[in-house]
């Protein structure tokens, strides 16, 4: 028997189904799936004696009307919207303008006073269009540069630090055009991303295990110590034991990779015992000049009453209004009633995020998931519990609320791609034989 698409009225059955169906990539899946149902319907009429041409024909007479398959494989595949993911970080973004606008108003900040507005508008902008310029990209595409872009980003991270100016302490910012960008954060994100698509460590064999703990464990660990950038490690390390847990071969292997792992990330904070102790001590003894910013945070919360103390209220003893505490400077001025307001949609945020995971059929997909989901949720508790003096005060703003410049660009963008991820959720033909067996 020969090809059923050899049949010029299976072709024309084939061609009338697919122009239904936007989704032109799954165009070539469809045919050969609905070819195969032809060509087992064509044995079956073969096997009663009829020519291979009127069994043709009456293959793609049980298959039934072309146009009703093609739309409802079209409302089965076509892509989706996560509006309400998009709605929240939308809602959040106006809040992080409005935000800025207050304490641009409170004359808190005099040395950016004419232009704090006009950089958190435009960053936010740039930042919606990174959004979308990723959510129409096919998140697919990028699985086969992963090692290249792991690799790449490695070596950049081991130039920053004796390429970056030293800001807050850390050595992560480069200077671009008169835009300091964040490389630690940016490196964060594209270790992730790259991470789910390289080769999962089920796969692993014999020395191997060796040579991955190393690129993927404590190189990039490495880095993020010498840029002075921890918190980020610590992040990176949460996502890598999330996606390998995922990936591993048996719970064995999974310990045998994160013990090292576990042991050298302590030796480095060993390393920078001086820093951290100043830290933990204002965090535990918040007293005199190392507690200062916890004191005052705590003291504004405290002040602010259900619903604050007003529109750009003054408040000159909470430090850095506009990056680390305009969280807890926006509920001094309007209240514990804001603060939860927030803090709910940071959680409405989350709970959306964890509930796409059930959605998503795709490994990878679900492996990026995992990375976008580890820097998202890190990223949106703890300013919160740092605001209320839960965890200790690390220089980290809230995500797309704070005022964080090219690092709210880099947020819209991840966005964007977990877009695409739901996008394109059920753009695969899993349900082709259902749909066509209903008619």
């Amino acid at each position: 028997m020969s090809q059923p698409e050899q049949h010029a009225m299976v072709t024309a059955f084939l061609d009338n189904v697919c122009k239904h169906v936007r989704a032109k990539e799954l165009h070539a899946e469809i045919r050969e799936e609905l070819s195969s149902h032809i060509a087992e319907r064509m044995e079956i009429l073969l096997e009663q004696g009829m020519s291979e041409e009127a069994a043709a024909a009456g293959a793609v007479s049980q298959m039934g009307e072309p146009g009703m398959i093609g739309r409802n494989l079209h409302q089965a595949h076509k892509p989706r919207m996560e509006w309400t993911l998009f709605a929240i970080v939308g809602l959040l973004g106006l809040i992080g303008i409005f935000g800025v606008f207050t304490v641009q108003q409170s004359g808190l900040v005099p040395k950016f006073s004419d232009v704090l507005l006009e950089k958190k508008v435009t960053f936010t902008l740039i930042g919606l269009v990174f959004l979308m310029l990723f959510y129409v990209i096919d998140y697919r595409k990028l699985k086969k540069y992963s090692n290249g872009i792991f690799i790449g980003t490695l070596i950049v991270m081991s130039l920053t630090p004796a390429a970056a100016g030293t800001i807050n302490g850390s050595k992560a910012f480069l200077s671009m055009g008169g835009w300091s960008v964040n490389m630690m954060f940016v490196s964060l994100l594209l270790l992730l991303l790259a991470l789910a698509g390289m080769k999962p460590a089920k796969e692993w064999r014999g020395a191997e295990h060796l040579i991955q703990l190393v690129c993927r464990g404590v190189l990039p660990v490495i880095f993020f110590s010498q840029a002075s950038s921890l918190f980020y490690g610590l992040i990176y390390l949460t996502g890598f034991f999330l996606i390998t847990w995922r990936t591993k071969k048996h719970t064995g292997q999974f310990a045998l990779l994160s013990l090292p792992l576990v042991s050298i990330f302590i030796f480095v904070l060993a390393r920078q015992a001086g820093q951290l102790y100043h830290r933990l001590k204002a965090f535990l003894y918040p007293v005199g000049d190392d507690g200062y910013q916890l004191i005052q945070t705590k003291a504004a919360i405290h002040a602010a009453g259900w619903f604050g103390q007003g529109f750009a209220a003054p408040n000159e003893t909470l430090p850095f209004v506009y990056s680390d505490s305009l969280f807890p400077y926006l509920i001094y001025c309007f209240g514990w009633s804001f603060g939860i307001l927030v803090t709910g949609l940071n959680l409405l945020f989350m709970i959306r995020f964890w509930k796409m995971k059930d959605r998503i059929h795709d490994d990878y997909a679900k492996r990026l998931l995992i990375g976008l989901m580890t820097i998202f949720c890190i990223r949106l508790i703890w300013p919160v519990l740092m605001a209320f003096g839960v965890v200790p005060i690390i220089g980290e703003g809230l995500a797309f609320v704070g005022y964080s410049g090219t690092a709210q660009i880099i947020d819209y963008a991840a966005v964007g791609l977990l877009l695409s991820i739901y996008r394109r959720k059920n753009m695969i033909p899993r349900e082709i034989e259902g749909i066509v067996q209903g008619h």
